[in-house]
C-alpha cells in the first residue's frame, strides 16, 4: 500500500503560493457560504472527497458544511457534527497539555527524558530534552517501528523507543518524528501521574468543553464517528481510524470542526494557558526568526503579511487540516474520511475565497487518463529497501490500477504530470514514468526503477 508521508507544511506553503494567475473556471465574490460550499461540492465531485469544513471570523462562523457519506455501507451523510480521526492535529492537543503542565510545576521543558524516565534504557535519555521531543530536534528517527494493530499502552511500547538509535544529535535539526511523541507521551503520564486518556481529557477537553473529542481506545467504538476509506487493488476498502491501535500522543484523537474552532479559539482568550506559554509554543523551535518555521507541534506560515497556524493530520483514510490567524481571528478547518482529495489544494482555495479573491475550480480535465495509460497497468516490483525508504511502502511492490475511471497507484489518485508524466493530486514532489516494461519513481532528487511483474489489468 502505498500511502505517501510528504512535508505538509512544506506542502502547504507550495499550494498558497501556487495559486493561479489567470484563472479559468473561477468562484467569484458572491454571498460568501454558498461561495464555501460551491469549492468543497468541487472537490467532492472531481476527487471523491467527503468531510466537513468549518470557516469562522472570532465567534462568527461564516460557513459550516459538508458532503458525502460517513458511512458508505449504510449510506450515512457526513455531517458538519460528525466525529473523524484527526491524526496529527492531536499533537497540538499534546502541546497545550504539556504547557499546562509547565505552568503548575510539574513539567521542565529543559529537563533531560532521563529525568522523568530513569530506567528508560536508551544510550540517549541524559541528551535528549523535554523541549527537543516536543519540538521534533530529538535526533529520533521518524516511526518507531510499530505494527498498525498494536493495542499496547505508552509505557509497554518503551522498550521499542529506547532500542531506537539517533538519526541526528539532539537539537541539531527539525526532523519530524512520530517515535519522538510517543516518547513524550510517557513523560507526560509520568509528570501528571495520570495516564495519556485522562491526561488530556483533564488538561484539555474538559476545561474547553471539548465534548466531541476524545482519545480511540484500542478498538473501542467511537459514537457518530466518520469510518474511514482508502483505495486497494480492488475499489474502495475500509481503513483503520488511526495509525496504531494503542494509546497515541501524536495521532490517537477524534474530533469535529466545531471542537477544532473552539480548541483553537481557546488558546488566544485568558485563561485558559497563560502567554508566557503561548509565547514558548508559538516562538521558532530553532532560536531563529524566518519567514516560515517549525514551532511546539505548530508550524507557521505566511501568506504575505499574514502569520498563520497551521495544522495538519494524514492518516490511511483520512485527513485534516486547521489554518488560523491570530489576528484577523479567521479559521479554517477541514475534516475529510476519504485519503485521495488534495486536501491542501482545498485548504488554499477556500483561504483565497475567505480573503475575496477568485479561485479555479478543479475539474476532471487535471486527472490522469485511464485510456492512455491503460497499456501500463499492473504490478510493478521496486528494491524493498530503496522503496521502503523513499515511500514507506514495505514490500516493494506497486501497483498501477483503474477503479471507476480513475487512475490509481495502488491507493493514491493520479493526476497529469508534466511531458507525458503521472504526479499525485496534491503535489509535483514525486513524479512517475514509463520506459518499455519499467516504471521509474522520481521524487527527491532520486530515481527508482520498478520492473512490471504482473501484467494482467484490474479492471473493476
Amino acid at each position: 500500500m502505498l500511502t505517501m508521508r510528504l512535508s505538509i507544511p512544506l506542502l502547504l506553503t507550495s499550494a498558497l503560493l501556487s495559486s493561479p494567475a489567470f484563472p479559468e473556471t473561477t468562484v467569484g465574490l458572491d454571498e460568501p457560504s454558498a461561495r464555501f460550499a460551491e469549492v468543497l461540492q468541487a472537490y467532492a465531485d472531481v476527487y471523491g472527497f467527503s468531510g466537513a469544513l468549518r470557516v469562522a471570523r472570532g465567534e462568527t462562523v461564516l460557513s459550516e458544511s459538508a458532503v458525502g457519506l460517513a458511512d458508505r455501507s449504510f449510506t450515512v451523510p457526513f455531517t458538519p457534527g460528525t466525529r473523524n480521526s484527526i491524526n496529527s492535529i492531536s499533537k497540538v492537543f499534546t502541546v497545550a497539555a504539556a504547557m499546562r503542565l509547565v505552568e503548575r510545576g510539574a513539567l521542565d521543558l529543559d529537563l533531560a527524558v532521563s529525568h522523568y524516565l530513569p530506567d528508560l534504557g536508551a544510550p540517549w535519555q541524559e541528551r535528549v530534552t523535554v523541549r527537543q521531543l516536543l519540538a521534533h530536534r530529538s535526533g529520533l528517527p521518524r516511526e518507531a517501528g510499530l505494527d498498525a494493530s498494536d493495542e499496547r499502552e505508552l509505557e509497554a511500547i518503551m522498550p521499542t523507543v529506547a532500542a531506537l538509535p539517533l538519526v541526528s544529535e539532539p537539537g541539531e535539526r527539525y526532523a519530524y518524528s512520530n517515535a519522538g511523541v510517543a516518547l513524550l507521551g510517557r513523560v507526560l503520564e509520568v509528570a501528571s501521574g495520570l495516564d495519556l486518556p485522562e491526561l488530556i481529557e483533564d488538561e484539555v477537553l474538559s476545561p474547553l468543553d471539548l465534548n466531541d473529542t476524545g482519545m480511540y481506545r484500542g478498538r473501542q467504538l467511537v459514537e457518530r464517528q466518520a469510518r474511514p476509506y482508502r483505495m486497494g487493488a480492488a475499489g474502495v476498502v475500509h481503513a483503520q481510524r488511526s495509525k496504531t491501535l494503542g494509546e497515541s500522543a501524536g495521532g490517537g484523537l477524534y474530533s469535529t470542526v466545531a471542537d477544532l474552532h473552539r480548541f483553537v479559539r481557546a488558546l488566544r482568550q485568558p485563561g485558559y494557558l497563560q502567554q508566557a506559554s503561548l509565547d514558548t509554543m508559538f516562538a521558532p523551535a530553532s532560536g531563529e526568526l524566518g519567514s516560515d518555521y517549525e514551532a511546539l507541534g505548530w508550524s507557521i506560515k505566511y501568506f504575505g503579511e499574514e502569520r498563520l497556524w497551521f495544522a495538519a493530520g494524514s492518516g490511511y483514510g483520512t485527513k485534516s487540516v486547521i489554518l488560523y490567524s491570530p489576528v484577523t481571528e479567521e479559521f479554517i478547518g477541514l475534516v475529510s474520511n476519504w485519503g485521495n482529495t488534495p486536501i491542501l489544494d482545498l485548504l488554499r482555495d477556500v483561504y483565497l475565497s475567505l480573503k475575496g479573491q477568485d479561485v479555479r475550480l478543479p475539474s476532471r480535465d487535471q486527472l490522469a487518463s485511464v485510456e492512455e495509460f491503460r497499456a501500463r497497468l499492473g504490478l510493478y516490483r521496486f528494491d524493498e529497501e530503496q522503496l521502503r525508504q523513499t515511500l514507506q511502502v514495505a514490500d516493494g511492490l506497486v501497483r498501477l490500477h483503474s477503479v471507476d475511471g480513475k487512475l490509481f497507484m495502488d491507493d493514491e489518485l493520479m493526476a497529469r504530470g508534466e511531458g507525458g508524466a503521472l504526479r499525485l493530486t496534491y503535489t509535483d514532489e514525486l513524479q512517475i514514468r514509463f520506459e518499455d516494461d519499467a516504471m521509474w519513481l522520481e521524487i527527491n532528487g532520486q530515481r527508482l526503477r520498478g520492473e512490471r511483474v504482473e501484467r494482467r489489468p484490474r479492471i473493476p
